[in-house]
C-alpha cells in the first residue's frame, strides 16, 4: 500500500458520543464481514471498514438497547508487546431505572460473546466484538443512589479484543437488515 495523506478539513463537525446500540449473541449470527489484509489493502480505509452484511441466523435479530444520553461510549487502546500489537475496544451504556427486563439482560449477558453494532453521533457505525473476537462484559455496576439528585442506573460495559480500533460499519442499504428477523 502507498501511503496516504491525512487531512483534516476546516469547520467539518465533529460531535462526541453515542445515539443507537444494538446486539447480537455471537451463536445467532451466521456470517459476519472480513476486515481488508493489510497485506492486499489498497487505501487505509479497507483495514477498517465492513461493507459486507452482518447476517443472523434464521429467526434471529439484533436488539435495540436503549442508552442514557451522554452516558454510552466505544473506546479504543492499542495493547500487547512489540511485534503483536491489538486493539481492546469497549462499549460502556448506561441504563436507568433498574428495571427487571435491563437487570435480566445483565445477567443474561454475564458470559455470553457478542457483538454490538454502535451508532456515533457523527453518523457512522461501529462494530465491537466479532465471531472470532467477541465482545463480554467486562463490568456491572448497578446503584439506588442515595439522594434525590443521585442517579439510578446500571452501567455495563464490554470488551473485545480485536486486531484494528472499532470497525466502521456501513453496508449497501444501511443497518436496517439487523432488526429483522431473518428468514
Amino acid at each position: 500500500m502507498n501511503l496516504q495523506n491525512l487531512t483534516w478539513p476546516a469547520g467539518r463537525r465533529n460531535a462526541a458520543g453515542i445515539s443507537r446500540i444494538l446486539f447480537c449473541p455471537c451463536e445467532d449470527i451466521l456470517t459476519f464481514p472480513a476486515l481488508g489484509d493489510p497485506e492486499t489493502a489498497t487505501t487505509y480505509a479497507e483495514l477498517i471498514e465492513m461493507e459486507d452484511l452482518i447476517v443472523c441466523k434464521t429467526g434471529k435479530k439484533f436488539i435495540e438497547i436503549y442508552c442514557t444520553l451522554e452516558t454510552g461510549e466505544v473506546k479504543s487502546k492499542m495493547v500487547g508487546p512489540r511485534d503483536g500489537k491489538g486493539r481492546e475496544n469497549s462499549v460502556e451504556l448506561s441504563s436507568p431505572g433498574n428495571e427487571a427486563a435491563f437487570l435480566g439482560f445483565d445477567s443474561y449477558t454475564d458470559n455470553l460473546p457478542g457483538v454490538f453494532v454502535v451508532l456515533e453521533k457523527n453518523g457512522k457505525w461501529r462494530v465491537v466484538g466479532s465471531l472470532n473476537d467477541p465482545a463480554y462484559k467486562d463490568d456491572s455496576d448497578g446503584t439506588s443512589g442515595k439522594a434525590g439528585t443521585d442517579g439510578r442506573a446500571t452501567k455495563l460495559m464490554f470488551k473485545s479484543l480485536q486486531e484494528t480500533a472499532p470497525p466502521i460499519y456501513k453496508p449497501v442499504g444501511g443497518v436496517a437488515s439487523l432488526l429483522v428477523a431473518a428468514a
